[in-house]
């Protein structure tokens, strides 16, 4: 595909080539695309509420996604969970948490 300026300012397709686009995923697999994922502040606070009971983060997604209807529904995927509960405990690490790793201390 080119695209030009024309002296309007507006841009215009000037040559487009249908070999070179890809296919487009079937509506069944388009849930997984990244820019239809997100994960909820309701489906945040409960996965944070598992996690807080010794809930572990697959049995959590397993019975979330049988309670919004299918994996397809559920708005996200499991390693979406994994990512959201990674970064909230690497935000609450603390220095006091780590034990000081690398001070240079001596036992």
């Amino acid at each position: 595909m080119k695209i030009s300026n024309r002296l309007t300012g507006k841009l215009s397709i000037a040559e487009f080539i249908a070999e070179h686009n890809h296919q487009t995923s079937t509506p069944s697999k388009s849930h997984l695309h990244r820019s239809q994922r997100k994960i909820t502040l309701s489906q945040a606070a409960e996965m944070d509420l598992a996690e807080s009971f010794g809930i572990t983060p697959k049995a959590s997604c397993e019975l979330m996604a049988r309670r919004a209807g299918g994996r397809e529904n559920l708005g996200f995927i499991p390693d979406d969970y994994r990512n959201y509960l990674h970064s909230k405990r690497t935000i609450q690490m603390r220095t006091g948490d780590t034990g000081e790793v690398g001070s240079g201390s001596s036992l």
